[in-house]
């Protein structure tokens, strides 16, 4: 291997460390679990240090601003207010409700044969379903990780492709337009343009 080519290994893993770590980071936030230790962690990061020039950096330094003015209690109440609630929630995060206008439908019949196939299965302790946003950041985030075998890009790609990129713009124009996500209005702000990321890179790839 040439020295060039170990320079582009070592930043293409840093990147899927970056990639992963952005999953890990959206899966968290929106598991209706957040402890005020995760959140310290983001009042540790200074925002003068951040490129705000991209739209992947302007946003996440909105974020670490919003952070400062949540704790743990009022974060996962907003959760429970727009994304659980009584009845139906203000703003549904579960993909076959947005592909097929319910829940628990064809769609997450597709999902869980691709999880199948990766030998992936959902904790039986956990209330969501596969199609949940959180669970498929954490597949992504796997998927990123994994290398006993590595995945290729290409597998990620698809998998992103149909189980993600068709229906998480709808989702996070829900999140801005309901009227109490004040802390989650900067979450969805993010999602929408990290996810917005990776369709361009998965675009990018399968066109080279």
């Amino acid at each position: 291997m040439t020295l060039q080519a170990q320079q582009d290994e070592q930043l293409l893993a840093g990147e899927d460390w970056a990639r992963a770590d952005f999953y890990g980071l959206l899966s968290q936030l929106f598991s209706g679990n957040v402890t005020d230790e995760f959140l310290a962690r983001f009042r540790e990061i200074d925002r003068a240090s951040l490129d705000i020039t991209t739209p992947l950096g302007f946003e996440f330094s909105e974020l670490l601003r919003v952070v400062s003015q949540f704790d743990s209690k009022q974060v996962n109440q907003e959760f429970v207010d727009n994304f659980i609630g009584v009845g139906r929630p203000e703003v549904m995060l579960y993909g076959s409700y947005f592909l097929s206008g319910f829940l628990n439908e064809k769609p997450l019949v597709g999902l869980r044969d691709d999880l199948a196939k990766l030998g992936l299965t959902r904790d039986e302790a956990l209330v969501e379903t596969e199609d949940h946003i959180a669970f498929l950041c954490e597949v992504m985030r796997y998927l990123i990780l994994a290398d006993d075998p590595p995945v290729p890009f290409a597998e990620q790609r698809a998998f992103f492709q149909s189980h993600v990129a068709i229906w998480y713009d709808r989702m996070c124009d829900d999140i801005e337009a309901a009227a109490n996500t004040d802390f989650y209005k900067a979450v969805g702000r993010l999602a929408r343009v990290f996810f917005d990321v990776e369709t361009q890179s998965f675009d990018f790839e399968s066109a080279v």
